[in-house]
């Protein structure tokens, strides 16, 4: 008895040290103990390498160091930056990141990561590196990992398609921070700071990734501030992104031909919301992710932008796609606006979601050939169209206990152009409790355009 409560009163000891203390207890290596000075403005990268190289786990006393071109290969590595910065010149020329790494094992923890001695853009033949490049790694850590100043505009005159990165993935990337070929991956409570110029984080051909707690915000001059790309079972929770200009080109988030995902408390505010395309940049089918967005629920989300949310063009149909307590907000009106549109799916499901808002009448939802689409308790706000069928082939829709209201509009409209090979077709078209207010085009509450057939009405 008296040896067991020795061990107690031991282990409450240890467990009321100091955060650092605690840290040289299980083998954390300074690097300030190998010559790495904060605040001095002097290169600390080989006391850096010098610490790494002795077990991986490094920690330091708080400040600001110079750290680029930190290459751990094959290792697991650990970094506690006890809330420090590494600032570094991204090299335009060689392509050399502030760290690379690779790894069975990679956690970071409170530490901010600035490219604020970059300079210039990259050009024809030039890369921009990532602030942090993590390739064929699993058990991936990153909490309070922040980034701040990144240069690139890669796309004029360069172009890039992700077909690259399938035959050659270690290659380093222009994006802020580039994950990929990875599993087991948890991001929490990371912030894109500000003044980032064309891609934010891209996590790619990877599983199992959890993102809770994402903001990017304060970078005018982005493109696409969150992508996730060709990766299966994703969880985002907290997401918040508002970088970019209203109406701007680019999307705020790409999200593009995953499998089985959950999307929570996401918001974007900005340029053309949340894309869940399958067709990449690039000329030929050879520079495409050829699969689809699939098996995926959005809950209590609010997409915003001049197409609030889209996925189009797609390639593969995508299947088995859920939206509850959604919004879709379009901040334009006119030509190619909308709330929400999806080009192809096998069943998609709207559960007490909003289209639409008082300032801007545009388009609620368009949705292409699909199988199977039901609308419930749904919203539809100043729309010019609510709910607007192009395509040539449905299967089943079903709108029950929806809310229209706008000023001289469709609630649904079905279209297939008659210069189009066959007709459009709507196998069944069930509808019951649908409430319209304001008045309606043709005082109809659904209108046929074109070449379009609804084979059954049921009331």
């Amino acid at each position: 008895m008296k040896n067991t409560l020795l061990y107690k009163s031991s282990l409450i000891v240890f467990l009321a040290l100091p955060q650092v203390n605690a840290q040289k207890l299980i083998n954390f290596v300074s690097i300030n103990d190998f010559g790495a000075i904060p605040n001095d403005n002097k290169d600390d990268s080989e006391a850096v390498r010098k610490a790494l190289e002795v077990n991986g786990l490094i920690t330091m006393n708080r400040g600001v160091y110079n750290v680029h071109g930190i290459t751990r290969l094959h290792y697991n590595t650990s970094i506690y930056g006890n809330g420090s910065t590494f600032i570094g010149e991204l090299d335009t020329t060689s392509s050399k990141n502030i760290l690379t790494l690779q790894g069975e094992k990679i956690i970071i923890k409170d530490l901010l990561l600035d490219g604020a001695y970059t300079k210039g853009n990259a050009k024809e033949g030039r890369i921009v590196s990532s602030l942090l490049h993590i390739y064929d790694s699993s058990n991936i850590l990153l909490e309070n990992l922040n980034t701040l100043n990144h240069v690139s505009n890669w796309w004029n005159p360069k172009v890039f398609n992700f077909s690259q990165l399938n035959t050659n993935h270690e290659m380093d990337m222009y994006h802020v921070i580039y994950i990929g070929f990875s599993k087991n991956i948890t991001i929490s409570n990371m912030e894109q700071k500000g003044n980032l110029k064309t891609e934010g984080l891209l996590i790619y051909e990877s599983d199992k990734i959890t993102i809770q707690g994402f903001k990017s915000k304060h970078s005018p001059k982005i493109w696409t501030s969150l992508n996730i790309i060709a990766s299966d079972d994703i969880t985002l929770n907290n997401i918040e992104v508002a970088d970019g200009k209203i109406n701007e080109g680019g999307s705020s988030i790409n999200f593009i031909a995953n499998h089985n995902f959950i999307v929570k408390n996401t918001k974007t505010s900005t340029k053309q919301g949340f894309d869940i395309s399958n067709e990449l940049r690039g000329s030929n089918s050879n520079q495409r992710v050829s699969r689809d967005t699939s098996y995926g629920i959005f809950e209590n989300c609010h997409f915003e932008g001049q197409r609030a949310f889209y996925g189009y063009p797609i390639i593969n149909k995508s299947k088995e796609l859920v939206f509850k307590n959604t919004k879709f907000i379009p901040t334009k009106e006119g030509y190619a606006t909308w709330g929400m549109r999806i080009q192809k799916a096998e069943g998609i499901r709207f559960e007490n979601c909003t289209f639409g808002s008082k300032k801007n009448r545009t388009i609620g939802m368009i949705i292409g050939d699909t199988k199977d689409i039901t609308i419930t308790n749904c919203n539809f706000i100043n729309p010019s169209i609510g709910i607007y069928l192009f395509g040539k082939k449905f299967g089943k829709l079903y709108l029950e206990n929806n809310l229209f209201n706008g000023k001289n509009y469709s609630p649904i409209t079905f279209y297939w152009n008659k210069s189009y090979i066959g007709e459009g077709i709507l196998s069944k078209f069930y509808f019951r409790k649908n409430i319209s207010k304001g008045k309606l085009l043709n005082n109809n509450f659904f209108n046929i355009k074109g070449n379009f057939k609804i084979e059954k009405i049921i009331h």
